[in-house]
């Protein structure tokens, strides 16, 4: 691969754009998911989850307030609509309405994909992670997401405009058009949980690495007491680990050690850069005791090591 590769994606089908309208529209998010919404400013957003009862996730989405409304970037779009609309109270004044037919989405991971937001709207290279710009006229939305590679920008607009930076970006050799195996190879690489493979009801969000997502801290919201009790206890069950495998293997195929069963691999695919002995890189939860960087496991097969990620739990800071 290029030593600064720019990589554009194509996510519009990948997730969904929800918008979120009228006085309790970040009000319902606050007692609803793990993090604390409150002092959210206007062009700002965060990370949070809506969980179960018994704190399992349902969905880890990106709201950014915008001012009358809010846009939510959701991984199960209607399943996050129809679980908001089950907790309204009568007194509760909330819209939330699915835009993914007019909205689209790409992102741009890479060395150089802040000089390219830059160009999109003006200052969009200092932006802090989940902040943005909006340009009305265009309708146009760009903010700093979870870095893939490098750096990581999102933009959303209606698809006519989508299509005319598409055009305008079809002569420029740094930006190469990039399908979803590579994003998922890249994913997996910078150790973000996914839709249908980490980021499921089988998880609770501490063992998901979710912990930029959480407030410990807010007030009540469904699921708070068993996060926060594994929190203050420091018990997790299972946690979310890197690793290199000397062979294939499937998600969804038990990792060992000897002959114990210590948790499961849930993504899996070809290493980025040629590395001795990797002959592919996975996700997966293990239990807390086998989750030490070098740590020997086997999947099948294969050989497997716990690997160093810079998994999503460091990256609010940044």
């Amino acid at each position: 691969m290029e030593s600064s590769p720019l990589f554009l994606f194509e996510r519009s089908k990948a997730q969904g754009r929800l918008i979120l309208q009228d006085r309790d529209r970040l009000d319902l998010l606050q007692r609803m998911s793990t993090n604390d919404l409150r002092g959210l400013q206007i062009g700002a957003g965060c990370s949070t989850v809506l969980t179960t009862a018994t704190a399992r996730i349902i969905d880890r989405v990106i709201v950014y307030h915008r001012g009358e409304t809010a846009l939510m970037i959701a991984n199960y779009p209607q399943i996050v609509v129809n679980w908001l609309r089950r907790h309204v109270f009568w007194q509760d004044r909330f819209r939330i309405d699915d835009h993914s037919g007019e909205l689209g989405q790409l992102e741009l991971h890479g060395a150089r994909a802040a000089e390219l937001a830059d160009g999109l709207i003006s200052g969009a290279s200092s932006l802090p992670l989940h902040h943005f710009l909006e340009d009305s006229a265009r309708q146009l939305i760009v903010a700093r997401t979870f870095p893939l590679l490098h750096e990581g920008f999102l933009i959303v607009a209606p698809y006519g405009v989508l299509e005319s930076l598409l055009t305008a970006w079809s002569a420029d050799e740094r930006l190469q058009r990039a399908d979803d195996a590579l994003y998922e190879r890249l994913r997996i690489e910078a150790g973000l949980p996914a839709a249908h493979h980490e980021l499921t009801e089988d998880y609770i969000p501490l063992e998901a690495g979710l912990w930029d997502s959480v407030s410990f801290s807010k007030g009540c919201y469904i699921g708070q007491e068993i996060i926060a009790r594994m929190e203050s206890r420091n018990r997790l069950a299972k946690t979310l680990v890197k690793l290199h495998l000397s062979a294939s293997a499937q998600a969804g195929a038990p990792i060992q050690a000897g002959d114990e069963t210590v948790g499961v691999l849930t993504s899996v695919a070809e290493p980025l850069a040629a590395q001795t002995g990797v002959a592919a890189v996975g996700l997966g939860f293990v239990k807390p005791a086998f989750a030490a960087r070098g740590t020997r496991l086997r999947v099948g097969e294969a050989q497997a090591e716990v690997a160093p990620a810079p998994l999503i739990v460091n990256r609010e800071s940044e």
